[in-house]
């Protein structure tokens, strides 16, 4: 070994440094422990996952229901809004339509079961039966309105006021614009579309009636859409509603406080209702009175339970259902894509009636669609056309 390396000082291990060293890496390792132990924060709670949106019921058997496309979980329903609210704003917002939990498409029965219009069959009113005029023998106390029972049906209103229209055997579309009367402009853009139409103006709109006789003189057909209850709370659908649970005589105002507000129209069809038109009582009512003026009655179906269609066979007016809504999202590709369900809708069963409201999305698309319709094997009708006329009943 050489002198160099014998000068070289060796490393030697000192136990006592290292079991110091040591000792002061697990104090360093228990002190921050401990220290994270008492600043340690409370674990979040797990993100809630969202409740599953219950199912509607199937609808009576008298209108079947196919519910074909389902709003996702995470996706609340939200009302169709006009563009100029402000759903932000807390409380009640004035809408177009409630919120549907899921799409509800109605098919009808084949277009052989729906009677035809006067138009098409053309009847000779029947004359009046000349009724024996000999007086009673014996004197009468003025009998109720209750207990009397009318000799004859009563005025077919809806037919004086139905749009004309021959059938040529292709199969047909209705088109029904709701809401109409409070947008003023972009109801004169609607009242200027293709028709026949079927307009159905809001009751509580201002200048009502000339709104609807502009649309009249356009070709379109003009119905009443009159304000029901609807489930949700949290939108407003107007003045004079129809609310369930109301006592007779004060249904029958509001009822026909809205009926009053217009001249010259079809029949009515509901605005949102989907909780009114689910009451056998407040619809065996409204139908009353719709048959006390020979007027129409169209179910905008806002609810799997309704009713309506029941109540109006019942009573004995004629009546129709909705198929499809054509803009419960207010998406130019979507309604383009109910467009299409539509036409499908009709190739199958023979037609289809489709409810918008005035909506610029929807504007944009009805306009180009109604010019293709012709040429795409479609007729284009008013909803007069495809309603269910009852057999009158005797006297």
């Amino acid at each position: 070994m050489s002198k160099k390396d014998s000068n070289t000082p060796r490393f030697r291990p000192n136990p006592k440094r290292q079991i110091i060293l040591v000792l002061l890496a697990l104090f360093g390792l228990g002190l921050g422990y401990g220290l994270g132990f008492v600043f340690k924060r409370s674990p979040e709670p797990p993100p809630k996952r969202p409740q599953q949106i219950q199912q509607s019921q199937p609808l009576h058997s008298e209108a079947p229901v196919k519910a074909v496309q389902e709003i996702r979980p995470e996706t609340a329903p939200k009302p169709v809004l006009p563009e100029s609210a402000t759903p932000s704003e807390p409380g009640q917002v004035r809408a177009y339509e409630e919120a549907l939990p899921k799409e509800i498409i109605v098919v009808m029965e084949p277009i052989a079961d729906i009677q035809p219009t006067p138009e098409q069959t053309a009847p000779a009113p029947s004359a009046p039966t000349a009724e024996p005029q000999s007086p009673p023998t014996e004197p009468q106390s003025p009998p109720s309105e209750v207990s009397r029972a009318p000799t004859t049906e009563p005025p077919a209103t809806w037919r004086k006021f139905a749009v004309n229209t021959q059938r040529d055997g292709r199969p047909v579309i209705a088109i029904v614009m709701d809401d109409l009367g409070i947008d003023r402009a972009r109801t004169r853009r609607t009242l200027e579309l293709p028709g026949p139409l079927s307009l159905s103006f809001l009751a509580y709109a201002k200048d009502l009636q000339a709104q609807a006789g502009k649309g009249r003189g356009g070709g379109h057909e003009i119905w009443l859409h009159v304000p029901m209850e609807p489930s949700s709370k949290s939108v407003d659908p107007g003045p004079n509603v129809l609310l369930t649970g109301l006592p007779g005589e004060d249904l029958v105002r509001s009822l026909n406080w809205n009926l009053d507000q217009l001249e010259n129209y079809v029949g009515i069809n509901n605005h949102m209702g989907s909780r009114f038109t689910s009451d056998s009582t407040g619809m065996h009512a409204v139908m009353a009175e719709l048959k006390k003026r020979g007027l129409a009655f169209l179910d905008s179906v806002t609810s799997a339970k309704s009713v309506g269609r029941k109540a109006a066979r019942a009573a004995g007016v004629p009546h129709t259902v909705r198929n499809v809504f054509i803009d419960h999202e207010d998406d130019i590709e979507v309604i383009n894509g109910q467009l299409a369900k539509v036409e499908r809708l009709a190739t199958r069963q023979g037609h289809a009636i489709a409810i918008g409201h005035p909506r610029e999305a929807t504007l944009k698309a009805l306009a180009p669609w109604l010019q293709t319709l012709s040429d795409k094997g479609f007729q284009l009708v008013p909803v007069s056309a495809l309603l269910q006329v009852p057999e009158p009943s005797g006297g």
